[in-house]
């Protein structure tokens, strides 16, 4: 059991790299239309604790975690947004995400007495905002995000992890945010996960898993106009897997923490450091992620 558990939190943790993919505070306040919006990414993620269903597995348990991706967006209109003074924004977009991923410790047992290590292309997404609420004036916005994710990214159904994720992801999400005085905004964003069968898990196996709900909170300040810090909350319920029909008792409750800084560089580069602690992990692993965002509008 403590063996199939540790091939499954491998391949449902690290090969699918938009786990440690947040929204940042006012990612869900629209630029105008016929802007377009071209962002870089880099996470670094380690882990030393991993947990199942609130017990810690194992006592060596060493991950890093390399994540690059690359994401465009243009911003569009529809006519007038339902409410609001502003258009009924929409921003077609995709992600093309790229992992490096090494693993030593207690998981070199499950690989013949070697570290673990792969690279290549993750499955890359596409997906949608649509701002149905786009209130300026009053610094309001509701925005409808579905989020899906293509399994063509690399994958091999013989290897401890792989890149891919060889199945669908669907991610209804809704993002609420709203000013607070002159230089505050509040983030509330909401989502849920649905995941199609992997059929090629571990071999031939048959790997499901039930939903998960997600949450996000994020408080940002401006400290000048061009420098504003953030506080970040996450938390992840629900998931759990099955494998041939068996149920791996592994469902997430999970708490996360982070701060980050953004600073506008001139009037068209924004660049975004960040830190998350993944503090209190019900299932999975008790990740740390140190990330950076440059964005270039034009």
């Amino acid at each position: 059991m403590k063996k199939l558990f540790a091939l499954l939190a491998l391949s449902l943790l690290l090969a699918r790299p938009e786990v440690s993919f947040g929204a940042y505070a006012r990612d869900y306040i629209p630029l105008p239309p016929g802007t377009s919006l071209f962002c870089g990414y880099f996470n670094h993620v380690t882990a030393n604790t991993l947990y199942n269903n609130g017990t810690k597995v194992g006592n060596d348990f060493n991950q890093t975690a390399n994540v690059g991706m690359f994401r465009y967006v243009y911003y569009t209109s529809a006519g007038k947004a339902l409410l609001g003074d502003g258009p009924f924004t929409i921003d077609p977009q995709f992600i093309i995400p790229f992992v490096d991923i090494n693993l030593s410790g207690s998981y070199e047992a499950l690989n013949g007495g070697n570290t673990f290590s792969t690279t290549g292309l993750a499955d890359p997404i596409v997906l949608a905002t649509f701002w149905f609420v786009n209130d300026p004036k009053n610094k309001f916005w509701v925005g409808f995000t579905p989020w899906l994710t293509l399994p063509v990214g690399q994958y091999n159904r013989d290897r401890l992890a792989s890149p891919g994720g060889n199945r669908w992801v669907i991610k209804p999400e809704i993002g609420i945010v709203k000013g607070i005085g002159e230089k505050a905004y509040i983030d509330l964003i909401l989502g849920g996960e649905f995941y199609t069968d992997n059929d090629k898990f571990n071999g031939s196996q048959k790997l499901q898993q039930d939903p998960t709900l997600q949450a996000e909170v994020h408080l940002s300040y401006d400290i000048t106009k061009q420098w504003a810090g953030a506080l970040d909350y996450y938390y992840t319920n629900g998931g759990e897997t099955k494998v041939d029909g068996a149920r791996q008792n592994n469902s997430q409750s999970n708490h996360g923490l982070g701060v980050s800084m953004m600073f506008m560089v001139g009037s068209n580069n924004q660049l975004i450091l960040s830190y998350r602690d993944d503090f209190s992990v019900k299932s999975g692993a008790g990740s740390n992620t140190f990330g950076a965002r440059w964005a270039y509008f034009f």
